[in-house]
């Protein structure tokens, strides 16, 4: 039966938040009307039987291994109904006027092919979404240095706007587009494993001569991170190597050696900052830390392959083995559960 809206959630290890963001569609949505599809990459953590138990209209699909996000995605683009698509992270929760104000967007402008909204922090603060491409000279201004010495990140114009406005590209966690041009574009590039996959769909539609929009509404409350954080380190390399996949992509070598240059002396940098901090006890965190810039550092240096892939359940020890292709010859050992990104 075709429907309107279908929308595909995929799942890793968050059971108790996709609990939450299928309770925000119910509340949304309703029971009927809409397609509402989780594909589920080979969770450990009881989520498929929760959602076939607790959300029998919602369809599941239960992957065997983790077959990454652009691929469990895809996988979704074929069992479909709606004429729109809503791409959806498990930890969000949609509020208020949110899928409202993206549908009509779409149904009022037939040359716009995918839109997003307002995203939250869990507190009700703006979460920074909206994002310009690559550009050499703008990263040497807006990086992980510069933010920490100003104590902010960039955030652009666009957050404040108060009516639709075209950007570049922005966050993957919720995304509207037309199954049309989905179907144009190819969907995602199952070369990315995770990271960088949503920027690469948005910079081939707006090739395709499409629109990508900013729309702001009440929002969407995104808790950010939350399957990477099982596995800091395998995160941190899937999202390197997926700018490093866009890059090569898109972009001239001029362009990809000096992105290159300048992340190695970056990262090189902050492993020697992490290691003063350590062997000055400074910091709880960093002697990880400066492993974890060291590898990321030695990834980059070196033949830039496949990251691990995470398969494996959290230990008794409170580490995660995290395994799978060992690219750029790392020798991936399990690390201890860290929050957030190195």
């Amino acid at each position: 039966m075709t429907v309107r809206l279908s929308v595909v959630i995929v799942n890793w290890n968050t059971r108790s938040l996709l609990r939450g963001c299928l309770q925000s569609l119910e509340r949304a949505l309703g029971r009927c009307g809409s397609q509402i599809l989780v594909v589920d990459n080979a969770s450990s953590d009881g989520s498929v039987s929760m959602v076939q138990r607790d959300y029998p209209w919602v369809e599941v699909v239960a992957n065997d291994r983790n077959l990454g996000f652009a691929a469990a995605n895809n996988l979704a683009l074929t069992r479909v109904n709606g004429s729109y698509v809503l791409f959806l992270n498990p930890d969000t929760e949609v509020t208020g006027d949110a899928l409202g104000v993206m549908t009509s967007l779409l149904d009022g402008h037939p040359r716009v092919g995918l839109v997003g909204t307002t995203l939250l922090n869990p507190d009700g603060t703006l979460q920074v979404s909206c994002h310009r491409f690559y550009s050499f000279w703008h990263s040497l201004l807006h990086n992980r240095l510069v933010d920490k010495i100003a104590g902010s990140r960039e955030m652009l114009d666009v957050h404040m706007a108060d009516r639709p406005v075209a950007v570049d590209w922005m966050t993957g966690a919720c995304l509207l587009a037309r199954k049309s041009v989905l179907d144009e574009v190819g969907g995602f590039d199952s070369a990315f494993f995770v990271y960088g996959e949503e920027i690469d769909l948005q910079f081939r539609v707006r090739q395709g001569g499409w629109q990508v929009m900013y729309v702001p509404s009440r929002g969407v409350v995104h808790y950010g991170g939350q399957s990477a954080k099982h596995t800091p380190l395998a995160a941190s390399l899937h999202d390197y190597r997926g700018r490093w996949l866009f890059l090569q992509k898109h972009y001239s070598r001029l362009s990809l050696y000096g992105y290159l240059l300048k992340t190695a002396i970056g990262l090189a940098f902050w492993t020697l900052y992490w290691g003063v901090a350590s062997a000055a006890r400074l910091h709880p965190r960093a002697g990880y830390q400066m492993r974890a810039n060291g590898r990321l550092l030695a990834w980059h240096l070196t033949d830039r392959g496949t990251p691990p892939i995470p398969l494996m359940p959290p230990k008794h020890d409170g580490t995660w083995a995290e395994c799978g292709n060992s690219g750029g010859g790392l020798g991936m050992r399990p690390v201890p559960v860290e929050e957030g990104k190195p």
